[in-house]
């Protein structure tokens, strides 16, 4: 096989489209590549696909990932929110299943290159002889907090096109060149909950998770009931239902005893949590760290101490109380652009 073949992650979007187009441009014998994962329809999504690769000129590769997906995404992440954590299963699907499966098949056909369409730089540390994640060009677009989590193994063979790339030049690119393509609409949930609600879809993976509790205050005082804890996230406003002149949010959550903690808007600030299961992509080189600290996607970065407490876990303390500190998600470390690791946040201190 020549050096230049590339598979590309493509699900028809119109970023998956400028990658591939991006690729091409750039000497390379591009292959779609695209993976069934939560799809009711796929037969459909699949004529498509092939229909935007024929007018592409390139091949496409479907795989059929939804038994791993349910058991290594959807499955686990119904099981987190009856535990009171709040999980991002999309971060765990770009390692654990897309750039997997990517990996699987570029190793099978002897292609040395795998590629996908995220708004996030690829860099080499000469110092640690290692491959880190940097911010996109396009800060408003910037995706590098989904790829926290990529392992050296996926990072050496993987290309970033839209890396430099701002979302306003790719969609501008993609529709001169091919005005009869739209593309997917662009999704900005989580694919499988589509038409579902969280309750919903945690009794139909689980069996349970919707029994009657409690909500109560900061000193454990009873306030009211609710429908079940798995239905609340902290920081949630809706569906507390208890009149009060000012909004109650959730504050915190309490699955053994299923009682959910309630208070107001400056009850949600807090400064230092715990993370554990950390993955660094540049290896700490001081027992504390000065850095910005992102909490969930659409989080700005906030500057913070890092103290190291082993290779796996790490106490953060931000400068200033940021809002819903929230146990399951992911906090990712950033030192100027460079993503050098990230945990998931386990406890948060009162």
């Amino acid at each position: 096989m020549a050096n230049n073949q590339v598979y590309v992650g493509f699900s028809g979007g119109v970023d998956s489209l400028a990658a591939a187009l991006l690729l091409k441009e750039a000497g390379h014998i591009v292959t779609a590549v695209h993976l069934i994962l939560h799809d009711p329809s796929p037969d459909t999504t699949a004529r498509h696909l092939q229909s935007l690769a024929d007018t592409l000129k390139i091949s496409l590769i479907i795989k059929d990932l939804r038994t791993r997906f349910r058991e290594t995404i959807i499955k686990p992440f119904a099981e987190h929110y009856l535990s009171g954590k709040t999980p991002n299963p999309c971060i765990w699907c770009n390692e654990r299943i897309k750039l997997q499966a990517l990996a699987e098949l570029i190793r099978e056909h002897g292609v040395p290159w795998m590629a996908t369409g995220h708004y996030a730089k690829k860099i080499f540390d000469s110092k640690s002889g290692r491959w880190f994640i940097a911010r996109g060009e396009d800060r408003a677009k910037d995706q590098s907090y989904f790829l926290a989590f990529v392992s050296q193994e996926h990072l050496s063979p993987l290309l970033l096109p839209l890396g430099g790339e701002t979302k306003r030049a790719v969609k501008a690119k993609v529709t001169s060149l091919y005005p009869q393509v739209t593309g997917h609409p662009e999704s900005h949930d989580i694919c499988f909950l589509k038409g579902t609600s969280l309750p919903e879809f945690i009794t139909a993976w689980v069996g349970s998770g919707t029994d009657k509790g409690t909500f109560i205050d900061r000193d454990g005082n009873v306030l009211g009931t609710h429908g079940g804890v798995s239905r609340f996230t902290i920081g949630q406003r809706r569906g507390i239902g208890i009149a009060d002149r000012t909004p109650y949010y959730v504050t915190a959550l309490f699955p053994d005893k299923n009682q959910v903690q309630i208070g107001k808007e400056e009850d949600l600030f807090r400064s230092t949590f715990r993370v554990t299961a950390c993955h660094w992509h540049l290896p700490p080189d001081a027992e504390t760290l000065n850095v910005s600290c992102q909490i969930r996607y659409r989080h700005t970065a906030a500057p913070a101490a890092l103290k190291v407490l082993g290779l796996d876990q790490a106490e953060v303390t931000f400068e200033k109380p940021q809002r819903a500190i929230t146990p399951g998600q992911i906090a990712a470390f950033y030192q100027g652009d460079r993503l050098i690791g990230a945990g998931v946040i386990e406890t948060v201190a009162p």
